[in-house]
Order: C-alpha cells, then structure tokens, then sequence
C-alpha cells in the first residue's frame, strides 16, 4: 500500500478514490518528486527574475487608426479586484435550457466500441470524436462522427464501422431542423478504428476536408464538392499508424499553405497490455504504465501531399514524454503567430511558441536546427504543470477570453477526484494557474472531463463552459458514467457549477461524455452542442435558453482559403467589449463550427468590429447585429449563412448595414 493511501483507510469513500487515482498515476510517480522540485526551483527562479508578474499584462494597444472605436473598457486585471461571495453578482435569473434533440432531428449514432471481455485495452473506451463542417456549403452545418469497429482481427464479430455523416437538411415545414444520414452516399470507407477528427480544406478548393485519426492509420478523406468523399491518405502521405487522437488544421510555417498537427498518445499494444488493480476492482490501465508517442507534423508541399518535420520544426517530445489527448492553435501573445499548446495525459503540457530566427544562441546552426520554427516553453511560461508543480491528466481544452482582459486563457479537464485547471493568461506568454481563485476547482473533483467548449449561454457578456464527463476504469471499477456539467461565469474571475439547474432531461442523466464540439447547426445566433458518448446514442443539445440580447456571427476568411488562425477580433457594442481569438483544435478529439459568435447589447446599434488577420492588416466594420456575416480579408462583409460556390469572388460595394469604417495595411 502506497503512502497515499495509508492515511485514508478510516475513509472509505475517499481511500477508494484515492486508490483509483494513485493507481492510475502508477509509473509515473516515481518521476513525481524530481517535477515537484524542478517546478519548486523553476518559481524561484521566476520569483527572483520578476518573470512572474510582467509589467504587459493586458492586451497590446489599438493602432492609431482605430482610435475611431468607443474607447474600450479597462481590462478586468485593471479593475476587478477579488471579492467576497457576498460581493459577487446575483444570478441573472436566466435558467439553462439545452433539450437533446438528436433522435428526432434524425441523428441516431451509437460509437461502436469494441469491447472484450479481459482485453484491457483502453482504448476501447477513449472514442470517439465529433466536428461540425458545411460540407456541401449550402450554409448549414453538417455533423460527422468517428466511429470504432472491430479493433484486433479474431477478437469480437467482425463488422463494418465507417465513420458517419449526417448531412443538415435545414428547416422543414414545421420549422424544425433535420438531418440525413449521407455516410453511404458520402462514400465513407470503414477507415479504422475511429477516435479524433479535424476539418480543413487542404488542397483550397473551397470545400472542406476530414482527417480521422485511429488507433492505427488515420485517414484523410478529399471533399470532392459533389457530396462525396475520397480516401487520399495514402497519396497526400498522412497515414500516421501511431495512436492518434487530437489534430487540427493551420499553416505552420507561415507558407501560405495549410499543415496538419497530430498528436498522438500511448504504445499501448495486445503485446504489452495489462490490467490494473484498483482496491480490489480490476481496470485499465492509465498512461504511466506505456511510453509515450511523438506528435506527427505534416507540412503541405503545395500539391496535395505532405511531409512529416515535427522534429524538424521544433516539436520535440523527448524519452516518451508525450501523452498528446488534447491541441489547440491559438495567438497568446497577439503577435499574430499561433502558439501550440498539447495537453498530455500526466506528463508535462506543451507550449511550442515560434522563434524570429534560427541558431542565434551559437555560432553555427546544427543541421537539425536549419528548419526550426518553434521551441518549448511550457515550464518557464507557467502552463506546463499544476500551482503544486504536478503533472496533470489534461483530457479536454477549452481556449478563450475567460476574464475579459483581451487575452485567450486555458481551460483543461481532467481526472476524477482531482481539480480542472484554468491558465489565466498574463500576457508576454506568462500564466497562472488560478484554478481555486476562479473555482473551477471546486466545481471538478467528483467529474472526469472529456470534451469542453466555452460559450456565453445566458447573454450577459461573459463567457461559460460546457464539459462531458465519464471515467476510464471500466464497468468494473465504479464510478463509471457521470453527469454533465455546464458553468456560469458570475463575474470576470468566478465560476459557479449549474448542471442542476439545466431544464431538458440530458443534465439529469449520466454518459461516458468523449468529444465535444460547438456548433450553431440552426443559425439561430446561439452555441449548440454535439456529444460523442462511448457506448450510448450522440447528444444534439439544441440550445433552447430564453437570454436576452442580442448576437453577431462572424465567419472569417481570406482570400488564399487558409484560415486565419493566430488572428482576433473585438467587438465594441454599447458597454460590452469581447476579444475572441481565432484557433484551430481544441475540446476532446473535435472540431467546432468555426464560426465565431458575441454577445451585442443592442441590434439597432451596429457594433464596431475590428479584425486583426495573420498577414497584419487591420479591418475596421460597422456591422448590425443578429444575424450572421462572410468577411473576406480586405473586402466588405456580406450576409450570411447563404449557399455559395467555392469559386465566388465577393463584391466590394458597400452594403446598407455593412460600413467599412477603416483598414490598415501590413
């Protein structure tokens, strides 16, 4: 019996739990003191320098050509000091309302998991992943599914398992939105055994592509614009046979041409497989008893294939540290260059920033180093391990402005009896972690979390949180399903937990939540929510919540077709101020609507929009709120969603309640 364990026996709720926890960490805890003094050392050494309270904490100034804006409000760090309970707002009265709608809007997936009785694999229970595309751009979000099968040849009935589209068939007579399932149709090959997903158009032909990632070789499926899909795995050279789970889509050598990040977990194998005991309930296994799996990058050559460079780029995860679940691309310190983050499952998180140039540290570069675009800087930046300097079970991210200071923070999920974790961003690509201060501590230990996404569900401005829960052990070693959980942001520095106020039957339930994606499947101006569950139907939950105010839906591209990832916007309407940052990835094995949403005090009043893209111009638009607009970079918006051709050169004449107030070239 563990140490961890002996104080606890008086307890026994507790020491269970304590049991399945220390158990789970098993292999890893021998590396738990050696991390608890380098993190201790590493605080020191930032204590000493000062590099733990930069002086730029807030977000970068507007450019003197934006001066035209209402002047912004300070920034949350500035006016906002902590409060008491009894200081904090009161409840907005606005009561939660998410209905799952999946079985009458036709959607009816079950992930097929392929489960064996003493196996031990756990991957068996880790899928699947879900994401939301316009695939055919009628300009209604579609929805796609990963879906398992049979995972060993000879083990279990054999059957087909393809992954599942289910194609948007917007509003019937009744007015209510309904789905087709088009996998057949779509041509979608039994590609694996299914766990993430990410959407992207690769080739830039205007029509949205699929990369699966399996335990095995993942997939890459071509849009061929005509409601079909192609296998080009082999031809475009993505077929990764490592254990992927999280990836996304974005130009990471600032080429002009989209890359593809895939990051990849344990070794686990039938070979080196083996169960675990967990106060006398035997389980899986967790991510300390298997090595770790180096991320892949692929890096597009421009016609249609790719080349593998993670190390060569700088994305280095030495002596199987890497236990990738979770990525997401995102600017942290608005220089218009996305950072990558990768959450690891009890080894240290990643932060990979881009360097201006290579070799300046020595003389002469090393040959390795001649491509090297990024370096690490997770424990120096303060978002690599726990405020107590442990390695954390990071499932799921969620990435935004969740304290209205300008800058994105990071939300992570992770293991039962132990808290979720929030990196407020401090600015300069320093964090902290302020999991208690916010309370997102006390909301998590009796949840697992999975799959996560931020959303303002009550329209007062501030951002909340959505996670899926459900644990890993296995049926065998309880708790196994959990409840969902949906937070409320009370101020611009609190959480509090209001799953039990949700109306609609799904919150009263439990699930083995997995991916997560948001996605406004209606175009209603509200954040819907599409669930993978493990071994149980998917959850469409249609947000239904009666909130005042009013939204502004933005979708943004430019004029290459590569998204804008590393960029943001702020919108200014009346006295609410939101800086959202456009990123790729995120969640647990999914892909959100990558549209962007924020809250108005008003629709008669147009909002001011600010747009900064990658390339560095600056747009400046008047828009008119409730409903949802297309802005090229560069040109004027124009309504949206409408069906389009990818080949459509948007007008550059003004619109009536469209105004292009400014633009600052790079």
């Amino acid at each position: 019996m563990s140490s961890l364990e002996s104080p606890l026996r008086t307890i026994p709720v507790r020491s269970m739990a304590a049991r399945s926890v220390d158990r789970w960490l098993a292999g890893v805890n021998s590396l738990r003191p050696q991390t608890w003094t380098f993190g201790i050392a590493i605080l020191l050494l930032l204590t000493l320098t000062g590099c733990s309270q930069p002086k730029d904490t807030t977000a970068p100034p507007v450019s003197a050509d934006q001066q035209t804006s209402p002047p912004a409000p300070p920034a949350a760090s500035e006016t906002n000091t902590p409060t008491t309970p009894a200081e904090q707002p009161a409840a907005t009265g606005v009561k939660p309302i998410f209905e799952d709608i999946a079985e009458e809007a036709g959607i009816d997936f079950v992930y097929d998991r392929d489960v064996v009785e003493g196996r031990w694999m756990i991957v068996e229970v880790m899928g699947g992943g879900v994401a939301w595309l316009d695939a055919d751009l009628d300009g209604w979000l579609d929805l796609f599914f990963t879906n398992g099968g049979q995972l060993e040849p000879g083990q279990g009935p054999a059957r087909e398992a393809p992954d599942q589209l289910y194609r948007n068939l917007g509003p019937s007579a009744d007015g209510q939105i309904r789905f087709r399932n088009a996998t057949q149709q779509a041509g979608m090959p039994d590609g694996g055994y299914g766990q993430g997903v990410a959407v992207g158009d690769y080739d830039a032909d205007g029509f949205p592509d699929i990369y699966v990632t399996n335990y095995g070789k993942n997939l890459l499926l071509h849009n061929n614009g005509d409601g079909t899909f192609t296998d080009q795995t082999d031809v475009a050279g993505v077929g990764d046979t490592a254990w992927g789970t999280a990836a996304f889509f974005a130009d990471l050598n600032a080429d002009g041409q989209l890359d593809l990040y895939v990051a990849n977990f344990i070794d686990q194998t039938p070979e080196n497989v083996r169960p675990c005991d967990y106060g006398g309930d035997v389980g899986y296994c967790g991510p300390g008893t298997y090595r770790g799996l180096q991320d892949a990058v692929f890096v597009s050559q421009g016609d249609g294939t790719f080349v593998e460079k993670a190390k060569a780029l700088g994305f280095i995860e030495p002596d199987g540290a890497g236990k990738g679940l979770a990525a997401v691309a995102v600017d942290f310190d608005h220089d218009l260059r996305p950072e990558i983050y990768v959450g690891n499952d009890m080894t240290p998180n990643l932060l990979y920033t881009p360097v201006e140039s290579v070799g300046t540290d020595a003389n002469q570069p090393t040959p390795d180093q001649q491509e090297r675009l990024y370096r690490e800087i997770a424990v120096t930046a303060g978002c690599a391990l726990s405020d107590q300097g442990e390695n954390e079970a990071t499932m799921g991210i969620a990435c935004d402005d969740l304290n209205d200071d300008g800058l994105p923070d990071l939300f992570l999920a992770h293991f039962h009896k132990a808290k979720n974790t929030l990196y407020r961003n401090l600015g300069s690509l320093q964090f902290a972690d302020e999991s208690r201060r916010t309370k997102i501590a006390a909301t998590s230990f009796d949840n697992l979390g999975f799959g996560a996404v931020a959303l303002d569900w009550d329209r007062n401005g501030f951002l909340d949180l959505f996670v899926t829960t459900g644990h890993v052990l296995g049926p065998n070693a309880p708790p196994e399903k959990m409840p969902p959980q949906l937070l409320r942001r009370t101020d611009r520095t609190r959480f509090e937990d209001v799953s039990g106020d949700v109306a609609g039957t799904y919150f009263q339930g439990r699930w083995l939540g997995r991916g997560v994606a948001g996605g406004d499947f209606d175009n209603d101006g509200d954040l819907d929510i599409a669930v993978a569950h493990n071994a149980s139907p998917s959850a469409l939950l249609e947000n239904r919540t009666e909130a005042g105010g009013s939204f502004l839906g933005l979708e943004l591209a430019t004029p290459s077709r590569i998204p804008p990832i590393g960029g943001r916007v702020e919108v200014v309407s009346g006295d609410l101020r939101m800086v959202r940052p456009i990123f790729a990835g995120g969640s647990y094995q999914a892909s959100h609507d990558p549209r962007l949403l924020f809250t108005l005090s008003s629709a008669e009043e147009p909002a001011q929009v600010i747009i900064h893209w990658p390339s560095g111009r600056v747009d400046q638009i008047s828009l008119t709120g409730d409903r949802y607009w297309r802005v090229v970079e560069g040109s004027l918006p124009v309504p949206s969603p409408q069906p389009r051709s990818p080949a459509v050169v948007l007008p550059s004449s003004t619109l009536p309640d469209a105004t292009l107030l400014q633009n600052e070239q790079p």
